[in-house]
């Protein structure tokens, strides 16, 4: 059985659903770095050692039975800021996994985390791509210049939506041989803080949630739901905006309503998996994109999303059967999708079923997803 090391510093919400999937497949090591809190919900305070076993991690536990905690390093982690130390941590963990002696690597990050290791096994390492090309409004230097760095270090990457591939490959000037492609599946890990609490169907719930930032579009969104507002005609309908950072546009006049609730805040897995699960339909109103964790989320809830048609999104919302796509940059279009949901119940459960058949065991699953790694792996071995 081909043996895998996984080395992370993002989020669990997809890695542990991934890695449940390819255990089936391939002896596989996880190796995830607690550097912010609300990137895999550990506090690394707690942490005694610089590199602590997964069965070691309380936060963890929770997760046991999607990922293997014997098989999972937790890394103390340390801003790239402290260099010294940060290279130290690169350097234990480069020695966990030469003992590990992997055959191939997956690398799901440009940080430094894993620098030795990624100078020594490069060769036989495939690096995720979750963004192809940079957000607008995030664009920064240091992340352009490691990116160049470790797209020029790592030969074979793996893109988590089709339609990007050719310009990535183009843009980049990559070898579209060593170029592969997967797809994310439902967030599984919401289930594990999912309350149990039953969602009122007296209220027909809007929700726009996760990191709040001007690719987003969440003005359409908001000046869209005054439109239905103001025609005073849908009075059952609730608009709530969650999650963190800064607005690039002035929301006080937006809060005045009270069919509006926004939360400026990070928002815990336990208010997250509830807020999904009182929603009818949740919004991405962005105007540029890649893929959607956001989208993902939702479908783990079975609750259709209002997609803009931008970057790898119709992959995920699939017209009319799993959502709608619309035109990016449109409150009106905004406006007629929630209010066609809303006036067609009958539709909104027909999407739900088509989410809870195409991604829970069908051709969406994350089985499927773990399939395409596996074949991408295997050529890498070649």
């Amino acid at each position: 059985m081909m043996k895998v090391a996984f080395l992370s510093t993002f989020a669990l919400d997809a890695n542990v659903s991934l890695i449940n999937a390819l255990k089936a497949k391939c002896d596989i090591y996880f190796f995830t770095e607690a550097l912010y809190q609300i990137h895999n919900f550990i506090d690394k305070d707690k942490l005694k050692n610089t590199i602590s076993e997964g069965t070691q991690v309380e936060e963890l536990k929770r997760f046991q039975s999607l990922i293997p905690l014997n098989k999972t390093y937790v890394i103390k982690g340390t801003r790239n800021s402290n260099i010294i130390k940060k290279l130290y941590t690169s350097y234990k963990i480069h020695q966990y996994i030469t003992k590990i002696n992997p055959d191939v690597i997956i690398l799901d990050n440009y940080m430094l985390t894993y620098f030795l290791s990624i100078l020594r096994y490069r060769k036989k390492m495939m690096m995720v791509v979750h963004d192809p090309f940079l957000h607008s409004g995030e664009n920064f230097l240091i992340d352009r210049y490691l990116r160049k760095i470790y797209f020029k270090l790592i030969d074979f990457k793996i893109l988590l939506n089709e339609s990007q591939r050719d310009d990535f490959i183009k843009h980049y000037n990559q070898d579209k041989t060593k170029i592969f492609t997967s797809f994310l599946s439902i967030y599984e890990y919401l289930a594990c803080f999912k309350t149990g609490k039953k969602p009122d169907v007296a209220q027909f719930n809007v929700l726009f949630f996760g990191r709040i930032s001007p690719y987003k579009g969440i003005k359409y969104l908001l000046d869209a739901f005054i439109i239905l507002v103001k025609e005073k005609k849908y009075l059952d309908i609730t608009l709530t905006i969650a999650g963190s950072g800064n607005f690039d546009f002035e929301i006080e006049e937006y809060k005045k309503y009270p069919q509006i609730t926004i939360l400026n805040n990070y928002i815990d897995p336990e208010v997250l998996a509830d807020l999904i699960n009182q929603s009818s339909v949740v919004v991405c109103p962005y105007t540029d994109a890649t893929q959607s964790g956001v989208v993902m989320s939702s479908y783990a809830f079975k609750k259709p999303v209002i997609a803009t048609n931008v970057g790898g999104l119709p992959e995920m919302v699939e017209n009319k059967k799993t959502g709608l796509i619309i035109e990016p940059q449109s409150s009106q279009a905004i406006y007629e999708a929630i209010v066609e949901l809303y006036n067609n119940k009958i539709l909104l459960q027909e999407m739900s079923e088509n989410i809870e058949k195409t991604y829970f065991s069908g051709e969406k699953s994350w089985n499927a997803s773990a399939e395409s790694f596996m074949v991408a792996l295997s050529k890498i071995k070649e």
